[in-house]
């Protein structure tokens, strides 16, 4: 513990998050001493450019300067939170980058289980299950071909043409459904991050 400061290292961070909401500048400095080296590590292994990453953290500190009075702290931890933030601008970069398709959404990802727990940071394990938890509450949004479609990839791992064939539905519609279904989770994801 640092000298003059007589709680935890996440009270402190969430105290200086609840500066932040109210615009004081040296709690921002502060969060940044703390969290900038720890995020840029995340965000140079998400997106394996240095000067991307630079520009990535960037957004982030100002994500959190713009959000920090969405922060909850009985709902997550502050590093945690500040990880959850900068994964989801990571993902829009990579989307940005590129035309969307069912394999870019982090739906299509590996559950967690199936990764190696010993080579995760505990931070990213809570991170991803807020993220599944988010995408789960806005699949069940969609239209009812276009979640079913998206379920069994994501849930099953299934090819375009087994879903066709599992729905009985021509591989056509599964390709439209499968395509307006990624574009409307965007969209929400997007609207949920602001």
């Amino acid at each position: 513990m640092k000298p003059g400061v007589s709680m935890d290292d996440a009270s402190f961070e969430a105290e200086l998050i609840r500066r932040i909401a109210n615009r004081e500048r040296d709690a921002f400095d502060q969060l940044y001493a703390r969290y900038s080296r720890p995020l840029f590590s995340y965000i140079f292994k998400f997106l394996r450019d240095h000067g991307l990453a630079e520009e990535v953290l960037q957004d982030v500190f100002v994500k959190i300067w713009k959000t920090a009075h969405r922060y909850d702290p009985k709902l997550s931890r502050p590093f945690s939170w500040s990880v959850l933030v900068t994964k989801r601008l990571c993902i829009d970069r990579l989307r940005a980058s590129k035309p969307v398709t069912v394999t870019d959404d982090p739906m299509a990802y590996k559950p967690a289980e199936e990764h190696r727990q010993d080579d995760r940071d505990p931070s990213d394990h809570v991170a991803v299950k807020d993220e599944i938890g988010i995408l789960r509450s806005l699949l069940e949004k969609l239209p009812e071909s276009q979640r079913l479609s998206l379920e069994l990839s994501m849930d099953k791992g299934l090819t375009q043409q087994e879903i066709s064939d599992e729905l009985d539905m021509p591989l056509g519609t599964v390709k439209t459904a499968m395509r307006r279904g990624m574009q409307k989770l965007k969209t929400m994801m997007a609207a949920n991050n602001e």
